[in-house]
């Protein structure tokens, strides 16, 4: 009976600190519907906020609130008669405040998955079933299966997930791109603050 308990209290334990670790859900840009716009001396452009909960990444959603920050998926049409280079030719506005978009890597490093946090689950490597069959007790060490496989199961799905997202992020890192006449781009953008305000760009001034 002890052996049980101990076994459930570290199942517990390991829940509790560890979680389950979650896949990671592609946000891909050019397939959402952006209900917000800008217009500014020919430069269109539309965002959405919320894109990691709407995309079903609640765990890193939950990340993300908690490091105040947001990443806005937006996409860029240039309508003037000339290429565009985003970096070099843009400035981000968000609300009345001039901005410089976070860098992937810091987003991912903000809102990724703690793998290390998965390693709790190796407590479970204690773990015994205890059987009695005719006032015969046997305790099975089912513990050296179940804590390394879960362990390695949770650390490989959070690491897959990590990279997953920081490839889409530069995939999607809008900053250096350049835009022609016409042409709409789109991208995923990191902005710093717990409020939501409009996003909008104007070109630099000369």
């Amino acid at each position: 009976m002890k052996k049980q308990f101990f076994g459930i209290l570290m199942i517990s334990f390991a829940l509790v600190l560890g979680g389950c670790a979650a896949t990671y859900k592609s946000i891909d840009p050019p397939t959402l519907n952006y209900t917000a716009h800008d217009l500014q001396n020919g430069i269109k452009l539309s965002y959405k906020f919320d894109v990691l909960r709407e995309s079903g990444n609640k765990k890193y959603a939950k990340k993300e609130y908690n490091g105040g920050i947001k990443l806005i998926a937006i996409a860029v049409t240039n309508l003037t008669d000339t290429t565009i280079n985003v970096a070099r030719d843009l400035q981000f506005y968000y609300g009345q405040s001039l901005i410089v978009p976070v860098e992937s890597v810091n987003i991912s490093k903000i809102v990724k998955q703690n793998v290390i946090s998965y390693f709790p689950y190796m407590l479970l490597t204690f773990l015994g079933l205890q059987v009695t069959v005719d006032q015969e007790t046997n305790v099975y060490p089912i513990g050296y299966v179940l804590g390394p496989s879960i362990t390695a199961g949770n650390m490989i799905t959070a690491g897959t997930a990590n990279r997953r997202m920081l490839d889409e992020l530069n995939a999607y890192n809008i900053m250096n791109r350049s835009i022609a006449k016409g042409e709409t781009a789109y991208g995923l953008i990191g902005i710093r603050g717990s409020e939501y305000a409009p996003i909008s760009l104007k070109i630099k001034k000369k």
